[in-house]
């Protein structure tokens, strides 16, 4: 366990030592796995695991600077994954470069790198690619096994040399340890995630909570970042090169690590910025449960983070639901009793614009027993009704005695006492029948004339005594 190359990787090395140029030893020295904070860095978490195997930390509780300790080497370990994802990309393309005058295609072919890695560990110098096709089918599709050996039966490649082909083994063989770091790495953060802050790996994977955690430096620093900023965390920048669709990482715009997800990746891609930020908005309540639970001392459990899981997956079922079809719903039962209606001046006037006129009432009248056209609108039975025959042609105008309908206003009551008054110039007539005169013409103002002048005569204040007896 000191040191990270195993034994049969230096057996390997020391076996094809002739065959290494001075450029490939200081390639060697350059990597990774051959840096001395790495090294301490692994060291001391196979320490600490040897440490909870013996004492079954299960039923132990840490003290405070134990947490304090697994925290940072937490925050580390997702330091160096970080750098182990950027070497083992690079590695692939010194693999890709080492095997590319053998076969040229199967980069193209085969873009994922351990399963390039794993059919150019098979294949290794054969020109027959269907020789080797059984041992192809426990590490490929039965597609990709077809679509290699067409393409290698018209590849324009050529065998690679022995010092080429141990190049092409040997970063094989560190990309088989890379990978083998990594995981140690990824399992004993998963582990210790799940211990400090059990709600958040409930809700997105101990993984994604490592790296939540080691972007923001820590619990209490995450547990302050607001839900709209959650959703940013790991945004990888744009470049020229990635603008320019060179990136090494495809990522989605305005989304960082919750867009991988399993609660996002499951909805369908019209959804998923939809659901980063629903994912994001649970998150952050959960970062501060377990941060108030680790502050106070509190047991710490995964409970609310199970919860927001279940409400999150309840929620996106229900969007991905089809939209309910509109129900045709039946005409409700006609009320065929009469409505009591209030009376008035109002409901009179409705209902007389709205009557039935009495030609209408003719038209609407059918009689019998008589004769009508065999073509033109008699034969569709459009006709005029009973204003058609002698009976309906000479119907009586029957008319309502209404009363005129007046206006309250100030100038109709002028009006009105204008025509009452007395007028003083004209004729005003009359007609009287009598028992002995068929018709008289009467002057209704002589006999008011006539009184008047006897007032004068008789009562004036100018008329003096006069005697009433006739004069002889």
């Amino acid at each position: 366990d000191d040191g990270i190359i195993s034994a049969e990787h230096q057996d390997h090395n020391t076996a094809n030592g002739n065959n290494e140029t001075a450029t490939d030893a200081t390639n060697n020295n350059s990597r990774l796995l051959n840096n001395d904070a790495l090294k301490s860095h692994l060291q001391s978490i196979r320490t600490i695991q040897q440490k909870d195997n013996n004492t079954k930390m299960s039923h132990h509780k840490n003290s405070k600077e134990e947490d304090e300790h697994e925290h940072q080497l937490i925050l580390t370990s997702n330091k160096h994954l970080a750098s182990l994802r950027s070497e083992l990309h690079n590695t692939h393309l010194d693999i890709c470069k080492s095997y590319h005058p053998k076969f040229p295609e199967l980069e193209e072919l085969i873009t994922d790198p351990f399963q390039y890695r794993a059919a150019i560990g098979i294949i290794q110098n054969e020109l027959d690619v269907t020789n080797v096709n059984e041992q192809l089918n426990d590490v490929l599709s039965s597609n990709q096994i077809i679509t290699i050996s067409v393409a290698g039966s018209t590849t324009n490649g050529r065998m690679l040399t022995q010092e080429e082909l141990n190049q092409v083994n040997d970063a094989c063989f560190y990309l088989d340890e890379l990978q083998s770091v990594k995981n140690e790495l990824t399992s004993f953060v998963e582990s210790r995630m799940e211990q400090w802050s059990p709600s958040v790996c409930a809700l997105v994977g101990p993984a994604m909570a490592a790296q939540l955690l080691a972007s923001t430096g820590g619990l209490a620093e995450l547990a302050r970042v607001p839900s709209c900023n959650l959703q940013l965390l790991g945004k990888n920048r744009s470049t020229a090169s990635s603008r320019g669709g060179m990136a090494t990482q495809s990522r989605t715009q305005h989304a960082g690590f919750l867009i991988d997800c399993d609660l996002v990746q499951a909805c369908p891609n019209y959804l998923k910025m939809r659901a980063v930020k629903a994912v994001a908005g649970k998150l952050a309540l959960a970062v501060r449960c377990d941060h108030i639970n680790v502050e106070s001392g509190r047991q710490r459990t995964a409970d609310v983070g199970r919860k927001f899981k279940e409400e999150l997956r309840t929620k996106f079922g229900k969007w991905e639901e089809p939209d309910k079809a509109q129900v045709v719903k039946a005409l409700p039962k006609p009320d065929l009793t009469t409505k009591k209606r209030r009376g008035g001046k109002r409901i009179r006037r409705l209902k007389e614009r709205f009557e039935e006129t009495e030609l209408m009432k003719q038209a609407n009248k059918r009689a019998f027993s008589v004769e009508a056209g065999e073509y033109g609108d008699d034969a569709m039975g459009i006709t005029l009704g009973m204003l058609d025959t002698k009976e309906g042609g000479a119907m009586r105008n029957t008319t309502e005695k209404r009363k005129m309908r007046q206006a309250n206003t100030k100038a109709s009551r002028k009006r009105a006492a204008q025509m009452s008054a007395g007028v003083a110039d004209g004729l005003a007539s009359s007609v009287v029948f009598t028992p002995t005169q068929g018709m008289e013409l009467v002057n209704p103002d002589a006999n008011k004339e006539r009184v008047r002048k006897a007032n004068e005569k008789w009562f004036s204040d100018k008329s003096g005594f006069q005697s009433a007896l006739p004069r002889k």
